[in-house]
């Protein structure tokens, strides 16, 4: 079981590691603005842990109800998924997609929910500034490219 402290340690520290990748993405006025990312890390990281927390806590013992935690991954990258689309658009100018950086980065936040709702806290600071390092250098490249 996790205890509230220790709940209360990996949502806050989920939401920080988001707001790392949301805050580069706010300044450079990429879709989906840094809050949206905060809370994507945050609402995953919650569930993992309450989804952890119910099926370590004997209450799903009926033979009926069967909890396996490893599902609500699926169902958060699912939904994450949704949220990346949306991000997503194509312009009728030079038919190119937008916003596929965006959407793949709200997506990979949501991995850092996971792992901190799981308790893996330094791994999510891992992929925090991974993240925030890839998103970084294709910008540059980019941005040399145009030159």
């Amino acid at each position: 079981m996790v205890d509230f402290g220790d709940f209360i340690i990996r949502v806050l520290f989920s939401g920080g590691c988001g707001l790392v990748v949301g805050l580069d993405r706010e300044i450079k006025g990429k879709p989906l603005g840094a809050g949206v990312y905060v809370l994507v890390a945050i609402g995953s990281a919650a569930l993992m842990t309450v989804t952890l927390n119910f099926a370590l806590s004997g209450m799903a013992e009926d033979d009926a109800i069967s909890i396996d935690p490893t599902r609500l991954i699926q169902g958060i990258v699912g939904g994450i998924g949704f949220l990346g689309a949306g991000a997503i658009m194509s312009p009728s100018d030079d038919g190119r997609l937008k916003g596929v950086r965006s959407g793949a980065a709200i997506w990979a936040v949501g991995s850092i929910g996971i792992a901190c709702g799981l308790g893996f806290l330094k791994e999510a600071a891992f992929i925090s500034v991974l993240i925030f390092v890839v998103l970084n250098i294709f910008d540059w490249l980019h941005i040399r490219g145009n030159r």
